[in-house]
């Protein structure tokens, strides 16, 4: 499966508090998304590559894009989601320390 790619301007986003800390996330074809990463469009190729790395994952991904940059989104159902989300929310000693 590859990743949905949309234009920005067919997304709607808000914040939420997931872990303690204020995210970034979106609906669409009923489901939750969370903002997982955000880069320069310039950068599309290698986000591209990571949703699609997700996507063989079997999480469900989409990627919307603008003319300044590109961010990639993973369903809030998805248990590797909300792993990756935690993982990204702990103290970098702490994250030393898991590994």
């Amino acid at each position: 499966m590859l990743p949905v790619v949309l234009n920005e301007a067919q997304i709607f986003t808000f914040k939420f508090w997931f872990d303690g800390t204020l995210r970034t996330g979106m609906h669409c074809q009923n489901e939750l998304f969370c903002q997982l990463a955000a880069v320069d469009v310039s950068d599309r190729p290698k986000l591209y590559r990571a949703g699609s790395k997700l996507a063989q994952q079997g999480v469900p991904v989409i990627i919307s894009c603008s003319s300044e940059m590109c961010r990639l989104w993973g369903s809030l159902r998805s248990d590797k989601v909300r792993d990756l989300l935690i993982k990204a929310s702990q103290p970098a000693e702490f994250k030393a320390q898991s590994s």
